[in-house]
């Protein structure tokens, strides 16, 4: 039974492998599919994950605290210095520092100018900076209005590539000099983060009463988070999150706000409309076309569910290999282009390349299934006809 049923799946894939164009056509379209669902889905996700940036960039942090009408992280609302003292008094907190997070303009000794993130960062702990060379950047941005760049989007302000250390600017009017850099998180803003010390930040930057963006703090060893919380909003007024519940707003905020999600939605659906029709069309002809050979294998005995087996076998090689390419293609686009600026912290998820394959196997089977139909109800007897 067994070497029969191996038999019926060789003679399959000969069949399938004889018509070199409909079996390359089923492995390309699959590939092709499965190139614009796995590509589109990862971009998607590493847009998303750029609103959450800012805040998963700063790793020491276990809640923020913040006016009650932000809703992302770049949309800092600043609240009064009071703030921080009262935060710090709340029973439960372990410490909590200031963090500033503004848009300033910076001009180059040359004249350019440049929108720039700024982030100030507390002056002792330095709680807030990256935790790439994080000693190293510790110690550079002590002096007197320091500052350190991310490298990574330096050429923005720089496009002839040049070392950024040791460059002096302005800010404000204020000179400032880049004497470190480091490597922050992608956001969905696209512009250079730079860092100060918080009293560096806010004396550079245009007077307003208040300037305290968020205060970043923690909770002691053993204490209630949510009631922490609740404790926190009750004495001061803010609003409380978790660093993961901050991170999702700001994944939230691009998904209700922008296009993204409708666009990537369409490209998306479009790669599975593609590997629908082109996996059914090319099937259904390939078995069309094969109507006697089938005929001829139940006229000699071969039973119905042997002839459902031979097609899936059919399908399923067509959809592993041609999945096989797509997740290769989408590997190698992401690989290859992680040095590109918009491609920086974007990767392939397990989670993605585990639902793509559900769903890729979804369609080959329901292709299969769907196309075999006519070949279950037809008469042995065909074969015998004309």
């Amino acid at each position: 039974m067994g070497k029969g049923l191996f038999g019926m799946i060789a003679v399959a894939l000969k069949m399938l492998m004889g018509d070199r164009v409909k079996y390359l056509g089923l492995v390309f379209g699959i590939a092709f599919a499965t190139l614009l669902m796995t590509q589109q889905m990862s971009i998607f996700v590493g847009l998303l994950t750029w609103g959450a940036n800012p805040v998963l960039d700063v790793r020491q942090a276990q809640l923020w605290a913040m006016d009650p009408r932000v809703d992302q992280p770049d949309e800092g609302q600043p609240v009064s210095d009071a703030m921080l003292y009262r935060v710090r008094s709340v029973d439960g907190v372990a410490w909590a520092v200031p963090y500033f997070r503004s848009t300033a303009t910076l001009k180059t000794v040359e004249g350019q100018l440049a929108a720039v993130t700024l982030v100030g960062v507390d002056n002792q702990s330095m709680i807030g900076l990256p935790a790439d060379n994080l000693a190293e950047a510790t110690q550079a941005i002590r002096g007197r209005n320091a500052m350190i760049v991310d490298r990574n989007n330096a050429y923005l302000i720089w496009p002839d590539g040049r070392d950024p250390v040791g460059q002096v600017a302005e800010i404000n009017d204020n000179r400032v000099t880049i004497t470190g850099t480091t490597s922050a998180l992608t956001t969905f803003a696209g512009l250079p983060t730079v860092y100060m010390k918080f009293t560096d930040a806010i004396a550079i930057t245009p007077p307003e009463r208040n300037k305290l963006s968020f205060i970043l703090l923690s909770a002691k060893p053993g204490t209630n988070i949510e009631e922490l919380k609740a404790r926190i909003s009750q004495t001061t007024g803010l609003k409380v999150l978790t660093r993961d519940e901050f991170a999702a707003a700001g994944t939230q905020f691009i998904i209700d706000n922008t296009g993204i999600p409708a666009s990537f939605g369409t490209a998306i659906f479009l790669g599975v409309l593609v590997a629908i029709v082109i996996t059914a069309l090319t099937l259904a002809m390939f078995i069309q076309e094969n109507l006697k050979n089938f005929g001829a294998l139940k006229a000699i005995g071969v039973t119905n569910s042997q002839i459902l087996v031979m097609v899936l076998s059919q399908a399923l090689l067509v959809g592993f290999i041609g999945y096989g390419l797509g997740i290769g293609g989408t590997a190698a686009f992401l690989t290859f282009g992680a040095d590109s600026p918009g491609l920086r912290g974007f990767s392939l998820l397990g989670e993605i390349v585990g639902w793509s394959a559900v769903g890729v196997a979804a369609i080959v089977v329901g292709s299969a299934l769907l196309s075999v139909r006519r070949v279950l109800r037809m008469d042995p007897a065909i074969v015998f006809r004309g």
